[in-house]
């Protein structure tokens, strides 16, 4: 019986990771970076579906914004980290390896590494 659910939590961990890696990557091109820097909620009390008696926690990030495109299509997406923690490295103009899963992409660096980012505005390209 213990083996059965050691080969069963197995199999769920390689699936998984096999959906991780089967991502449909495509090429674009970085039409635009920005910068700000402010004050983000997180924490306990930041959810709008919480009790709102805990109070939220507060801290200063960077939200960085990007847009990106191919033939098909425009994203602009967004970034929050920390001040000071390293984020994807891209300049407008730079080509850019993306993969899109509902609102989220997934962007690869040339070393592998791979970021999160959460889709903020998609725009079809329509044919001309």
């Amino acid at each position: 019986m213990m083996s059965r659910t050691i080969l069963l939590v197995t199999l769920l961990l390689l699936g998984v990771s096999v959906c991780a890696a089967d991502r449909q990557w495509q090429t674009g091109i970085c039409v635009g970076v920005e910068t700000k820097r402010k004050t983000v909620d997180f924490g306990p009390g930041a959810s709008p579906f919480g009790s709102g008696s805990v109070p939220a926690l507060r801290a200063l990030a960077d939200v960085r914004t990007y847009s990106i495109e191919n033939d098909d299509l425009r994203l602009e997406l967004e970034d929050v980290v920390p001040v000071g923690k390293r984020s994807v490295e891209m300049s407008a103009g730079s080509s850019v390896t993306f993969a899109l899963e509902k609102n989220t992409v997934y962007l690869r660096e040339v070393d592998g590494k791979e970021y999160r980012l959460r889709v903020t505005k998609k725009t079809l390209k329509i044919a001309k």
